[in-house]
C-alpha cells in the first residue's frame, strides 16, 4: 500500500475522530443516558483499532522522511481518541455510581420519586429503558442463562417498573416454543417462574452444548487459523 493511500485513510480517520468531539461537545454529556454513552465508547474503540492497523501500515510501507512527515498526525489522533475514552468512560462510571447510590437507599417511593424529580439526570439513568434491544428467547435450552441474565438486568431488577410492564416485556421478549409456555397465574412471577422450571434443565442444557461441539465441522488439518477458531466456538458455547 503506498503512502498516498494511508495518507487518506489517516484523513478518514481523523475526520471522524472530529466529527465525534463535536457531536459530543454540541450535546450536554451529563444528559446522555448510560446505552448512549456507551454506544459513543463504543465507535472509539472501534476508531482505536482502525488507527492501531494503520500505523502498523505505516511502519511498513513507509520510508523514514515519510514515516516522520505522518508522525505528528499519527501522535494527534492517538491522542484525541485517548481523551474521548477517558472522557466517555468518566462520564459512564458516574452514572453507574450515581444509579448504584440511589439503589442502596433505604427510602419509600414517593421519596425515592422526589429525589429523582431533583435530579433529572438520574432520572434519565433509572427510569428510561435502555435504548438497545431487548434479548430474545425462543426456547433453546443453551441459551437460557444468558437470556435470564441479561433479562434481569434490563428489567426484572428495574425497581421502577410495575409488574404488570415487567409482564407485557417478558412476553415480548419470548419467541417460538417459549411463547406458548403454561402458567398457573396471568402475571410476570408465574411466567417467569414457568421458564425457570421449564429450561433450568442441567442435564437438557449439557447434552445441548455437548451436541453443538460434537456438529462442529472436523478439521482436515491441524492449522494456526482453525486451532484458536476452534477455541473461540467452544468457548461461546460454554459462555451461554
Amino acid at each position: 500500500m503506498d503512502v498516498t493511500s494511508l495518507n487518506r485513510k489517516r484523513g478518514n480517520i481523523k475526520g471522524q475522530v472530529t466529527r465525534l468531539a463535536n457531536a459530543l461537545q454540541d450535546k450536554n454529556v451529563s444528559e446522555l443516558t448510560t446505552p448512549e454513552l456507551q454506544a459513543q465508547l463504543d465507535v472509539v474503540l472501534k476508531l482505536q483499532e482502525k488507527f492501531e492497523i494503520l500505523k502498523s501500515d505505516y511502519y511498513k510501507n513507509a520510508n523514514e522522511t515519510e514515516f516522520s512527515e505522518a508522525e505528528v498526525a499519527l501522535d494527534s489522533i492517538k491522542e484525541d481518541l485517548q481523551n474521548l475514552e477517558v472522557s466517555l468512560k468518566t462520564s459512564i462510571n458516574k452514572l453507574k455510581y450515581n444509579v448504584e447510590y440511589l439503589k442502596g437507599q433505604n427510602i419509600d417511593r414517593s421519596t425515592k420519586d422526589a429525589h429523582i424529580a431533583n435530579n433529572d439526570q438520574l432520572k434519565r439513568a433509572t427510569i428510561k429503558l435502555p435504548e438497545i434491544p431487548l434479548p430474545l428467547f425462543n426456547g433453546k435450552f443453551e441459551e437460557w442463562n444468558l437470556f435470564k441474565t441479561q433479562f434481569n438486568s434490563l428489567i426484572n431488577e428495574n425497581a421502577e417498573l410495575s409488574e404488570h410492564e415487567k409482564l407485557q416485556y417478558l412476553r415480548g421478549c419470548l419467541k417460538g416454543e417459549a411463547e406458548i409456555i403454561e402458567t398457573s397465574d396471568d402475571d410476570f412471577t408465574s411466567l417467569f417462574k414457568a421458564l425457570e422450571q421449564r429450561y433450568e434443565n442441567k442435564r437438557v442444557i449439557v447434552d445441548c452444548h455437548i451436541k453443538n461441539i460434537l456438529n462442529f465441522p472436523a478439521m482436515k488439518h491441524e492449522s494456526a487459523k482453525d486451532l484458536p477458531m476452534l477455541l473461540d466456538n467452544i468457548k461461546k458455547i460454554l459462555d451461554h
